[in-house]
């Protein structure tokens, strides 16, 4: 017995042993085992991101390739229409090439043209002009009266006749730069007294612009080259500037009149005085709109007043002309 333990135990010990061993052995194949699946796990991880890598790459790609020919299709788009556009106009110049030519029309004579311009009926301005000839001359032996002789009238700055005394309004025109042609003088003919206010013309204005036609050819017969019909400048008719009745109808406010007034009290003088410049308070409405529509229409030079002129509508310029006419001194 006491031999026999010995042995037992050596071989329960040496079992222990075997045991251990293949404990140990299983343990590592199993964490080896382990780790193979995780690396495999890590590498499939990793060959999908690469794919993922890709495929973003790849969609950069495209949409790089579709901004490309979409800005080919606009281009291309462009040169057809221009293509277009020159076929149509390559094709319009050869309708007009080989359409026939127009035949030329004969000039008329001057005469026509006269009429044509509107330049009026010579005699029946001279019986018009028996409405001036107590204050102007014309013709042979013409001198000045109340009013200059009206010989070489066409072409003449304002108040340009040497050895008369004009008003200072009319000075200040001819200063200004206007010249007597047919537009100039049918305004103020028209009527003086708008065209240039502080005249001493005391005429109220001849108001058919068929008349004044009438009037201004017989006046252009006293003037240099009556026969240079329309090459000369002063001869030469406008576009009728009548103002239309609808707009001298128009009703102005008087109190936004005021209010629009602080620019023109910046010159003229409330209280009516005219040191230099001339006064508007009480002035007639229908003066100060026809006044004011010469300044847009250029019939009065002055520049200054063109431009406030032209910044004003019709109604403004009605509300100012109601406010002038009603100030008090």
């Amino acid at each position: 017995m006491s031999k026999s333990l010995p042995l037992f135990v050596s071989a329960v010990g040496g079992a222990a042993l075997v045991l251990g061993v293949a404990y140990g052995m299983t343990t590592r194949q199993y964490r080896d085992a382990e780790i193979a699946t995780l690396e495999r796990k890590v590498e499939q991880i990793e060959e999908r991101q690469v794919a993922m890598d890709a495929t973003a790459s790849r969609e950069d790609e495209l949409s790089e390739k579709i901004a490309e020919l979409e800005a080919a299709l606009v281009t291309a788009e462009e040169r057809a229409d221009a293509a277009e556009a020159s076929a149509a106009a390559a094709a319009e110049a050869i309708q007009v090439a080989a359409a026939p030519a127009p035949e030329e029309e004969p000039e008329p004579p001057v005469e026509t043209v006269a009429v044509a311009l509107g330049l009026g009926d010579a005699d029946n301005g001279e019986a018009l002009f028996r409405e001036c000839y107590s204050c102007h001359m014309v013709g042979d032996g013409a001198f000045n009266r109340t009013g200059p002789h009206l010989n070489g009238i066409f072409g003449r700055r304002a108040a340009g006749l040497d050895g008369f005394k004009y008003s200072a309004s009319l000075q200040r025109a001819g200063s200004d730069g206007v010249v007597w042609d047919f537009e100039t003088l049918s305004a103020y003919v028209d009527n003086p007294k708008a065209f240039a206010s502080g005249t001493r013309m005391s005429y109220r204005g001849m108001k058919d612009p068929e008349d004044r036609a009438d009037l201004l050819a017989y006046l252009r017969i006293f003037s240099d080259d009556p026969s240079n019909i329309p090459e000369a400048a002063p001869t030469a008719r406008a576009t009728d500037h009548n103002i239309d009745p609808e707009i001298l109808a128009i009703e102005g406010d008087p109190a936004y009149g005021e209010y629009l007034s602080s620019e023109c009290l910046t010159c003229h003088r409330a209280d009516g005085a005219a040191d230099g410049i001339p006064s508007i308070t009480l002035w007639p409405e229908e003066d100060f709109v026809v006044a004011m529509h010469a300044y847009k229409q250029k019939l009065r030079p002055h520049p200054v007043m063109q431009m406030m002129a032209g910044r004003l509508n019709n109604e403004e310029i009605a509300s100012l002309a109601a406010y002038f006419a009603q100030l008090e001194q």
